[in-house]
């Protein structure tokens, strides 16, 4: 969390960092929301008293964590570009 933070906290402008910070945490909790909810709908117990389909939770987190790791690199390019660039 703290790399994405501090990607995402270079894109605005100064002036107007402290409400994209407040709407970026409010998409978290969101965010955080949904995927308890879908992980709620993925794994069940089973008539036997065991948790169904974790692996399937776990490899959604897999394929998300991966995804999300490219969107930070690709993200990390973008903000890095007009530093690099000599004035």
């Amino acid at each position: 969390m703290i790399p994405s933070q501090a990607l995402m906290s270079a894109i605005p402008t100064p002036e107007n960092r402290g409400a994209f910070m407040a709407i970026s945490a409010s998409l978290q909790q969101i965010s955080g929301g949904v995927a308890s909810l879908v992980a709620g709908l993925i794994v069940v117990e089973g008539t036997d008293g065991f948790l169904e389909h974790f692996d399937t939770l776990g490899y959604i987190m897999v394929i998300t964590t991966i995804a999300t790791s490219i969107a930070i690199y690709l993200i990390n390019q973008r903000v890095s570009l007009p530093a690099a660039k000599p004035a």
